[in-house]
């Protein structure tokens, strides 16, 4: 067995833990709310937690610790702006932080543009973050704001996903397509190509006219070169 000052030497340097914020400069310019997940699984001796979500979660109010804000790939979107956001679980988390944004814009009496929110978990019950305050902003700001969910666990022999929904509705047609909005994906690395395959059904509004699915698929390719598609995946 090697001695303990050789094996420490062995070991990797633990990496930092990138966590999303989900606050807006606008409406708490001295604070920054984080979207942590508590990492867990079960062994012979009990159940473990994750190095850092554990050290987070045991923090008491006056606690300090080292961190840094990491600039993301995702730019925010005006008030003018029309949105669609499709996250799955924490990756929720940036949606948020625009759409308190642009609640804090309309409240000074601000004219917005639409919101559509497609937010996915496995369980309604348990894993519908935020639910709260997306309920509230939902039923206070519907003239602007669509929140849709999709939870692939509840139904025992149907799944349902956030793509899903962005085919089954007009949101996308009517924010990217008709009025070049901004579309926001965050969340699994699985989830942009199964969401361009819904877009294109949304673009095409169901027909299967080969003109018109061929428009709705350069239609799709455009926003991602254009840069009104931005993306954080893991």
């Amino acid at each position: 067995h090697p001695p303990l000052p050789a094996l420490l030497a062995m070991l990797p340097t633990i990496k930092g833990r990138a966590y999303s914020i989900t606050s807006a400069p606008s409406v708490s310019p001295q604070n920054i709310e984080l979207c942590v997940l508590i990492d867990t699984w079960w062994c012979e001796d009990g159940m473990r937690y994750g190095l850092t979500c554990d050290m987070l979660r045991k923090l008491h109010e006056g606690d300090s610790i080292w961190c840094r804000v990491k600039p993301g790939s995702m730019e925010p979107p005006t008030h003018k702006q029309p949105v669609v956001c499709v996250g799955i679980g924490s990756g929720v988390a940036p949606h948020m932080s625009f759409l308190r944004d642009r609640v804090h814009t309309a409240n000074l009496g601000v004219d917005v543009a639409p919101f559509s929110l497609y937010f996915g978990n496995r369980f309604n019950e348990r894993e519908f973050l935020y639910r709260d305050e997306l309920e509230q902003i939902a039923a206070e700001y519907g003239s602007w704001f669509k929140l849709h969910t999709a939870f692939s666990r509840d139904t025992v022999g149907k799944k349902v996903y956030v793509q899903d929904l962005v085919a089954a509705t007009d949101d996308a047609y009517k924010n990217l397509l008709q009025n070049k909005g901004m579309l926001y994906i965050c969340g699994n690395r699985n989830l942009p190509k199964p969401l361009q395959q819904s877009l294109k059904v949304s673009f095409a509004q169901g027909r299967a006219d080969k003109k018109i699915t061929e428009e709705a698929a350069e239609a799709v390719e455009d926003l991602f070169v254009h840069g009104r598609a931005q993306q954080e995946v893991w």
